[in-house]
């Protein structure tokens, strides 16, 4: 809604307007995400922001201030949100090495204008920055309150209160950042530098990383099983990622060890390997989400040019062999089993067979769904009740199952283009589902706009996996120092404080 809603009321003048999501297939994934890593989103990936707004939490108590002073704490957490990236861009420039060890390659939130600011100055003006940084008035602590709140860091009134699990003493490692933010409008580049310790990388070693690692995994926390769920992750994407390349995708490295480690039970056991049983499920049956979104944008691509149905339809199945549907979609695929039942990675060599060609084929996509209505009846226990999440809503593994049974003896092309029809009229539910009035007039959510009786694709529809927050989560736990990466920066470890959420520690 905040990336879409603004776009909508910019559009006086149309009744629909660019849309997320519009087969609705992604609702599986974010409810695994919520539940496998739930105090993580996809734009969170700096857990210093998260004692930044704890420790601002702390200020406003010690003020006594009230809703009434929402105007001076907004204006003091806007100050301090520019310098936490201000410092963390200065130490990137100038130890480039020992800052993207420490906190990854993704670079602090308004970066844009506050490196802009950087570029070739002696100072900045806190002032002017802290106003320009952020379009929206909370800074991007309404970005990461609901994780603050569900971590017990604060608890969520018009001014932030501290929560359960804020610790006021370890918070005070951000101290010079509250000093700084307070004093002139004017902040030297040496005065940046010289508060190098709130950069983003150093969180790890000070005392608001150990609060933070307590609030994320410790026993003695708000919500035990949001902890130990937590605890469980880590140990699991630990385990995945020891000794990978570190710029290798984290979804497909746990996507071996969950789905295709053979002696996984001998690796993990116990409470970590019912977690991984779970992960199973959400990562086996995401590849199925990721197939729908990018058959979507394959059938309209066409329409950039402006179309009609029938024409991103016939595109859609021309390139598709002549064949039954039983042959295509069943026969003609490899083993996804081994002789011991053991899944066959199917899905990553029909990936790796995509990278080799440059882009998903109609078919190869189909193959992936095909692949997934076998999954059904190769998984068990944990792994099927999470793969099987929200199924009966449609295009789900056993709703595709079911399809290529009722079109088995059809010839694909022409199966295909019934199913690529059905896609056509599944997102104009969903669009028309969506829609609500505005300020500015109703609005339907949908990147197709009918223009006379053609379509024209308004921009391009996305095609990346849906996130299930691996890669947040890896960033927090590098910079909580729970991972680590080697040396020579190239390959994934343990980190120094791994230890401190293990099994029996």
């Amino acid at each position: 809604m905040l990336v879409a809603g603004a776009a909508w009321s910019a559009k006086a003048d149309s009744p629909e307007d660019t849309g997320r999501q519009p087969l609705a297939v992604e609702a599986v994934t974010a409810a695994h995400a919520s539940e496998l890593v739930p105090a993580v989103i996809t734009t969170t990936p700096h857990a210093r922001y998260l004692s930044l707004h704890a420790r601002m939490a702390v200020e406003a108590s010690r003020r006594g201030w009230s809703s009434d002073d929402l105007p001076a704490f907004r204006q003091l957490l806007r100050r301090c949100e520019v310098i936490l990236a201000a410092v963390s861009l200065r130490h990137d420039a100038v130890d480039r090495e020992v800052h993207q060890r420490r906190t990854g390659k993704r670079r602090p939130h308004g970066v844009n204008t506050i490196a802009q600011a950087l570029d070739g100055s002696e100072s900045i003006d806190l002032d002017e920055l802290s106003r320009a940084y952020s379009v929206v008035a909370n800074g991007f602590y309404g970005t990461y309150g609901g994780i603050e709140t569900a971590l017990g860091l604060i608890t969520p009134e018009v001014l932030p209160a501290p929560g359960p699990a804020a610790e006021p003493e370890a918070l005070g490692a951000l101290d010079q950042a509250i000093e700084l933010a307070l004093g002139g409008d004017v902040l030297s580049i040496a005065d940046l530098d010289g508060a190098v310790g709130v950069c983003l990388c150093q969180v790890s070693a000070k005392t608001d990383g150990a609060s933070l690692r307590r609030a994320y995994f410790g026993t003695d926390v708000p919500d035990p099983d949001l902890a130990a769920a937590h605890r469980a992750s880590a140990a699991i994407l630990t385990r995945a990622v020891h000794g990978q390349p570190v710029d290798d995708n984290i979804d497909l490295m746990m996507d071996r060890l969950c789905c295709f480690t053979s002696d996984l039970p001998q690796i993990l056991g116990g409470a970590d390997l019912d977690h991984a049983m779970r992960w199973r499920g959400a990562l086996l049956r995401n590849w199925s989400v990721w197939a729908w979104r990018l058959l979507w944008a394959n059938l309209v691509a066409p329409l950039s040019d402006t179309g009609t149905r029938e024409d991103a339809v016939a595109v859609f199945v021309a390139g598709l062999p002549s064949v039954r549907v039983r042959q295509a979609l069943r026969d003609d695929l490899p083993p996804t089993v081994d002789d011991n039942g053991g899944l066959q990675p199917v899905e990553h060599d029909l990936n790796d067979e995509v990278g080799q060609s440059g882009g998903w084929s109609v078919l190869q996509l189909l193959r992936l769904l095909a692949v997934g209505a076998c999954r059904a009846d190769e998984v068990d226990g944990l792994s099927r009740e999470a793969f099987l999440r929200y199924d009966q809503t449609g295009m789900g593994p056993v709703w595709f199952r079911g399809w290529i049974d009722d079109h088995a003896d059809i010839p694909l092309p022409y199966a295909a283009r019934s199913l690529a029809i059905a896609m056509f009229n599944r997102a104009e539910k969903v669009s028309r589902d969506k829609m609500q009035w505005t300020r500015t007039g109703l609005r339907m959510p949908t990147r197709l706009r009918v223009v006379g009786d053609r379509l024209r694709l308004e921009g391009r529809e996305g095609d990346a996996p849906a996130s299930l927050r691996l890669d947040t989560f890896a960033s927090v736990l590098l910079q909580l120092g729970v991972l680590d990466v080697s040396d020579d920066g190239m390959t994934w470890k343990q980190g120094p404080y791994g230890i401190e959420w293990s099994p029996g520690s």
